[in-house]
């Protein structure tokens, strides 16, 4: 067996593992078991150590999400922020994502819950607006950050 046979098998087993969650769990349950692998995910972007190296580097909490918007895939819009991907980029699936549930945009929401617990130091809510899976054009999550601080770390 190749290397593209392998990959393949993979991905079909990813579908058959999701489908089978949508069928046999309820909705709360498969979130929450997708955010948890999230949380952990291998695959991510922006590794928790660069995430750190920004965050360490910033002075303000307002400097570290400026930071974020230029560097990584955080946009913020009429005072918001968003994470926002043009595509699926998981590499589970990312191959052939045609037929593949939405359960798994939790697991990226698990994994920006746990990037942005990690950079602000507190829980913040993700809110999954669109997703490729879902048949939208892009995967767009809304960061619930309501101020970003201008006070400089250590001082609050």
């Amino acid at each position: 067996m190749g290397d593209s046979d392998t990959s393949q098998g993979f991905t079909r087993w990813v579908k058959e593992l999701l489908a089978a969650l949508d069928g046999q769990i309820d909705e709360q349950a498969r979130k929450n078991i997708m955010a948890a692998c999230g949380q952990k995910c291998p695959f991510t972007h922006l590794t928790d150590s660069r995430l750190l190296d920004i965050r360490d580097r910033a002075e303000t909490e307002e400097a570290l999400l400026d930071t974020l918007c230029s560097e990584w895939r955080l946009q913020k819009q009429q005072g918001r922020y968003y994470v926002v991907f043009d595509r699926c980029y998981c590499p589970l699936v990312n191959d052939a994502i045609e037929g593949t549930s939405a359960t798994l945009c939790s697991c990226t929401e698990g994994n920006l819950r746990h990037k942005f617990k990690l950079a602000l130091g507190r829980e913040v809510a993700i809110e999954v607006q669109k997703t490729i899976l879902r048949g939208d054009d892009e995967c767009r999550f809304l960061i619930g950050i309501d101020q970003a601080s201008s006070v400089a770390y250590g001082d609050e």
